[in-house]
């Protein structure tokens, strides 16, 4: 008696477009069972079968199945200029904004005499963490990332920021070569991900300061959960942090003490997840007069601002050297808590001066530490006075004056 067969349907795709194909022929062993499209059926027997895939223009596919009834059979075919698999892949990729993911999946040799000299390139992606091959940290070589040649299977795990609430989407690319170089393939690979809102409302303060920033959290979505604020420096180093158990539609504010100015990152870890955000922080002193025009045996001024936004007083001494000053000029001051405020430094300007243009020093010293450091350009200007052919002292313009005057003069008699 022969065994029982039943009917096998066969969605059949390209593995990178997810489009159906068609006049793809399926082996069994030698035996070819028929050509079929995409929802093609094939009566086979009960049992355990090998089939093989084959289409001009793709790689053969290889699947056994185990067919106990009526069953559906899914194939995936790669092109043939194409050296990879991309296995494990999420097929539904959904993040929270601003928060760091993680995509990995697995690159699988569909050839490896195709798998040479292999680089990986990430196109649409702005905010690239990172990314390893099988753990190792890959470092970008003019925007792409070799990965040697491929013989088995290697993890790839790309790490990036996301973005904004909504769909968005980037593309990977892998190109090798045959072991003698005199053919490329290329791997491609569409990803597509969206991105949630955060399950909390961050307010930031509106402009970041040395010392003390609110920062006011509210939970939005019925959940308690603890979120803890990290501050790192642009090294990476953490400067503040704090933790808060938020209850169901609660809200807090974190005081974030700021050591000095700078850019920073805050993170905002919860469940799991980090939320990451650029902090830059305005300083506390900034140089008003970056040029000044002055006259020779006249009188300069530079004008320095001051930002106070701690609760106690803060005390600095201002130092101005170099250039034409015979000496420095020191001069200690105090700003009031939470207030701003100018300084104003005056110096005299010798009046004979060798060059048209001087440079001087500022400085602001918190103790003995500066805490400020700047340049002032000084450009001297003419000393005034009526000239006469285009050049010449006050003194010997009138001169050619009067001799003008008493030519005038005897003309006038004769």
């Amino acid at each position: 008696m022969s065994p029982p067969a039943f009917l096998v349907t066969f969605s059949v795709k390209d593995a990178l477009t997810g489009q159906p194909l068609s006049g793809v022929t399926v082996k069994e062993g030698s035996n070819v069972l028929g050509t079929i499209d995409d929802g093609g059926t094939l009566e086979l027997t009960k049992g355990t079968h090998t089939l093989t895939f084959e289409k001009s223009g793709y790689w053969s596919t290889t699947l056994t199945i185990d067919v106990q009834s009526d069953m559906s059979v899914s194939v995936e075919m790669y092109p043939s200029s194409t050296a990879f698999k991309f296995l494990n892949f999420p097929s539904d990729i959904q993040v929270y904004e601003n928060t760091i993911y993680t995509l990995t999946f697995t690159l699988f040799p569909i050839d490896t005499s195709a798998t040479y000299n292999t680089y990986l390139s990430i196109s649409g992606l702005s905010d690239i963490i990172e990314v390893r091959k099988d753990g190792s940290l890959i470092s970008p070589e003019g925007g792409k990332y070799y990965l040697g040649d491929i013989t088995s299977p290697v993890q790839v795990s790309i790490k990036f920021k996301a973005g904004a609430v909504g769909t968005h989407g980037f593309t990977i690319t892998l190109t090798s070569n045959d072991a003698i170089m005199s053919q490329t393939y290329t791997t491609t690979k569409q990803v597509t991900y969206t991105v949630e809102p955060l399950p909390f409302s961050v307010q930031m303060p509106n402009e970041w300061q040395v010392g003390t920033n609110e920062l006011r959290i509210s939970e939005s979505s019925g959940q308690s959960y603890l979120i803890t604020a990290v501050l790192k420096d642009s090294s990476g180093n953490e400067v503040w942090s704090d933790s808060y158990a938020f209850s169901p539609y609660e809200a807090h504010t974190f005081s974030i003490n700021v050591p000095s100015e700078g850019s920073y990152t805050l993170e905002l870890q919860f469940n799991g997840q980090t939320a990451v955000y650029s902090v830059q922080v305005n300083p506390a002193i900034t140089l008003v007069t970056k040029t000044l025009t002055v006259s020779e045996g006249g009188e300069g001024v530079i004008t320095l601002h001051f930002k106070n936004p701690s609760s106690s007083v803060q005390y600095y001494t201002i130092v101005v050297s170099g250039g034409f000053l015979p000496k420095d000029i020191n001069q200690s001051i105090s700003v009031a808590p939470l207030t701003e405020k100018d300084v104003s430094i005056a110096f005299a300007v010798p009046s004979e001066l060798t060059y048209d243009a001087y440079e001087l020093n500022v400085q602001v010293l918190q103790g003995d530490a500066v805490v400020f450091s700047d340049k002032v350009a000084v450009i001297i200007s003419d000393s005034g006075g009526l000239t006469l052919f285009g050049g010449g002292s006050s003194t010997s313009t009138w001169a050619y004056v009067l001799l003008g005057l008493l030519l005038v003069f005897v003309l006038r008699r004769r």
